[in-house]
């Protein structure tokens, strides 16, 4: 059957070990195999696999680099939007919930008045009070006492999102 014997030993004692017979060679036909799998999702060679995984993590990283760039204008823009509309509620865009807290601080350093941001995402329904004066946790307060528990909230006392 398979026996297991040291090969050769590595700098810092480790060792370094070789396993021969059936199930060894079901390892080794396996992880080619996926080796295999791997390069040609990869669209390359086995040989080269390393290189095109690293390559692929780095364009992610730009990619993501550049979605947080995108998404931070588009917020911007949002938050210049709602303070040229003059409006005290206004419905927004967002991708995702914490989106609301971000655009409400962008308005928060433009408003010269209470404010209401609200958007509805997955079924849900999110918004952020916003009040210059720091009154906006006691609305809160009072949006959750009529919602008997329905409403929840968090953020700074100036901009509540929820």
């Amino acid at each position: 059957m398979g026996q297991k014997r040291p090969l050769l030993y590595l700098p810092g004692g480790t060792k370094v070990l070789i396993a021969t017979g059936l199930a060894a060679m079901a390892r080794l036909k396996a992880a080619h195999q996926q080796l295999k799998e791997v390069a040609t999702a990869l669209s390359t060679t086995p040989e080269e696999v390393v290189a095109a995984a690293s390559d692929l993590l780095a364009k992610n990283k730009a990619l993501k680099k550049q979605l947080k760039a995108a998404t931070k204008a588009l917020m911007a823009q949002q938050a210049a939007q709602v303070l040229a509309s003059g409006q005290q509620v206004n419905e927004v865009h967002i991708e995702s919930a914490g989106d609301i807290s971000v655009l409400a601080l962008l308005v928060l350093k433009g408003a010269s008045e209470e404010t209401l941001l609200w958007a509805k995402l997955n079924g849900r329904l999110y918004f952020a009070l916003i009040s210059p004066a720091g009154q906006a946790r006691d609305c809160l307060a009072r949006l959750q006492a009529l919602g008997e528990g329905m409403v929840a909230g968090d953020g700074d006392a100036k901009a509540i999102g929820a």
